[in-house]
């Protein structure tokens, strides 16, 4: 779509499928586990067909039309997910204040519930798939949960491995989970060959029209088996589409379409498997084979994990890059993507909420009533957001635009709507998560833009403070004084010049601005892109983009700045000023005394950029700001 930023990697071969199958599908990929039988369990083994239709072509809607055909193609320089449609529709800079934009907190909630969803996804996922062993021996049944724990530990631990790495492992046997699902599928079919008719979607509309009330919590289970499409989109800038959409085409489709028909026919030939909670395992008839099936069950389900927690990463990056989480670590894990990351808090965070709450559901049958709202909540908020970038960056037709949206909700507001029904049940997990992810981030923002409204941004720019530079009353000292800033903004450098020269009376000869900014389409073994702007009174500019795979060095920065323009002072002897803000008080009127509280702990947490800058500690001036949010400004600083 001509609306949207297409920047993917150029990779699309058999290996890229392969690597985007073991970390992207894991979670739509083992729904059969649970979600045909979850349904059937509802409408009764007489509807076996129906239910089917009704799923597959939910998958069909939900996942071939709307994310593969339409939503994925909105990638911000090849990024997706719900801050990649953020981006597109802010230019990729939001404004100020922009916590206070309803576009912009509906997208927030849309993360905060993804989020929320990616606590619960490995937790069920693992859960079913360990009950398994029941079926081989039903004294094994009460080892589910400690198993379910050490296979979660163990996952979040490879996190820092990569994904690049983790899907050279998953993809082959997410290969062989759907190779074997379709097979069994197929081999019922075979058997049945009538269940074909589920085909129709005549069978899906006669379920729905007929089923009453009782249909919505129907929905709610066929949920179930799209619960990872939201996954998808979050993970394009891992892979790019086209792995992905291939992956989905030629593997993943037609294996789940054979496998839920495989369970419509097994149910038609047997009706008494209809409420027998192991279903699944049921496909494969030979008691002596199904240890097998429960343990490559297993791993498959640990993959599936990895689609949610990958996307995960995605969107904490996504949200740092724009201003809504501080700047924690990130883990780049490939040198071919920007997008393979892991980042050890979030990682951390995700791991303890998974294990407290398979502790405190148990089963899978219990996660179940929790599951689905958070995810539906997100692709209803990703529709509309699609819709407004299509309008704002292309142009739609505001018939066409209404259309397109009115077409999209009707689909996720009845997923959403049949899914909230589920909240008495545990569905209110899942939403208190989002809420506290939605105020961390909202808090964060809302800080950022006091700190600047404290720090007294004017809209200063370079040339204006060069002119004021050359003002001969203003006192001069020798050297060369460098103000590193992590932002391609420099009105926070120039805010800081300007109060250490009220504070002290007296600025450097040469002063040196030099804006960090991460590169975005490939890495970079050295600094390079390097901007120099010369502006009066001894003032210098420097824009640098850093390669994302190396962390910038500063001195190296400075040296091939001064190569590029040799009217630039040497900063061999230079001073490196870092700046971090400590905030003080915050009348409430501005901040309430927690949200403060709150930011405070963030802005002490933020990664101290001497860590990573490689600035001589000889050289490195660190000043603290102790800021008063809305009450006065700075206080006072030291070094």
């Amino acid at each position: 779509m001509g609306c949207l930023m297409n920047r993917e990697p150029n990779k699309s071969g058999a290996g890229m499928v392969l690597l985007a199958l073991g970390v992207v599908f894991g979670d739509i990929g083992t729904s059969p586990l649970y979600a045909y039988q979850t349904a059937v369990a509802i409408a009764g083994g007489g509807q076996a067909l129906e239910v089917a239709s009704l799923i597959i072509w939910t998958l069909a809607l939900v996942v071939a039309v709307k994310y593969v055909g339409l939503v994925m193609k909105a990638d911000y320089h090849g990024e997706g997910g719900i801050f990649a449609l953020m981006a597109l529709y802010f230019d990729g800079k939001p404004p100020r204040n922009l916590s206070r934009g309803a576009m912009a907190c509906l997208l927030l909630v849309g993360a905060a519930l993804i989020f929320g969803d990616g606590a619960i996804t490995p937790a069920i996922s693992v859960l079913s798939a360990t009950e398994g062993l029941a079926t081989v021996n039903p004294e094994w049944a009460h080892l589910s949960m400690p198993l379910t724990l050490v296979i979660l530990a163990g996952l979040f631990y490879s996190q820092k491995f990569g994904t690049s790495r983790l899907g050279g492992v998953f993809g082959p046997v997410m290969l062989v989970w759907f190779v074997t699902i379709g097979g069994l599928g197929l081999v019922q079919v075979a058997m049945c060959p009538e269940v074909l008719h589920a085909l129709n979607p005549v069978y899906a509309g006669r379920l729905l029209v007929s089923g009453g009330w009782g249909v919505w919590a129907l929905i709610g289970a066929v949920v179930l088996a799209v619960t990872g499409a939201e996954a998808l989109y979050a993970d394009l800038g891992h892979f790019g589409r086209q792995p992905i959409v291939r992956a989905w085409r030629l593997v993943v489709f037609p294996a789940l379409i054979l496998n839920y028909l495989g369970q419509a026919a097994l149910i038609h030939r047997m009706p008494d498997v209809a409420t027998d909670t192991n279903l699944f395992f049921l496909l494969l008839p030979d008691e002596r084979l199904r240890m097998g099936l429960v343990v490559l069950a297993t791993v498959a389900t640990v993959i599936a994990s990895q689609a949610l927690i990958s996307g995960v990463f995605s969107l904490a990056s996504q949200a740092m890059d724009l201003g809504y989480l501080p700047r924690f670590f990130v883990r780049h894990t490939s040198a071919e993507s920007r997008g393979q990351i892991q980042i050890p808090v979030v990682n951390a965070l995700l791991g303890a909420l998974c294990m407290m709450l398979v502790l405190g559901f148990h089963t899978s049958d219990r996660l179940a009533a929790a599951y689905g709202i958070a995810v539906t909540g997100a692709m209803a908020i990703t529709s509309i957001a699609f819709v407004a970038v299509c309008r704002k960056r292309r142009g739609m037709a505001g018939w066409k635009a209404a259309l397109l949206l009115a077409a999209l909700l009707v689909l996720d507001l009845s997923l959403f709507g049949a899914c909230v029904t589920k909240i008495p049940d545990g569905g209110i997990v899942p939403i208190l998560l989002a809420i506290v992810a939605t105020v961390v981030m909202l808090t964060w923002r809302k800080g950022r833009d006091l700190v600047r409204e404290a720090i007294g941004l004017q809209g200063v720019t370079p040339d204006q403070l060069g002119k004021k530079l050359e003002d001969p009353k203003m006192l001069r000292i020798p050297g060369t004084t460098v103000f590193v800033m992590r932002q391609a903004d420099p009105e926070f450098a120039i805010a800081r010049i300007k109060e250490q020269y009220r504070r002290n009376g007296v600025l450097a000869e040469h002063i040196v601005i030099l804006l960090l900014k991460p590169a975005w389409d490939h890495p970079m073994r050295k600094s390079d892109n390097i901007l120099v702007e010369k502006h009066g009174g001894g003032l210098w500019v420097v824009s640098a983009d850093h390669g994302f795979m190396w962390e910038p060095s500063v001195p190296l920065v400075m040296a091939r700045a001064k190569a590029l323009d040799p009217s630039m002072p040497s900063c061999a002897e230079a001073f490196y000023i870092v700046a971090q803000e400590l905030i003080l008080t915050c009348p409430r009127r501005r901040m309430r005394y927690w949200q403060k509280t709150l930011f405070d702990f963030m802005s002490r947490n933020v990664l101290p950029g001497p860590d990573y800058l490689s600035i001589p500690p000889d050289r490195l001036i660190v000043y603290n700001w102790m800021l008063r949010l809305g009450g006065g400004g700075p206080v006072k600083s030291g070094a």
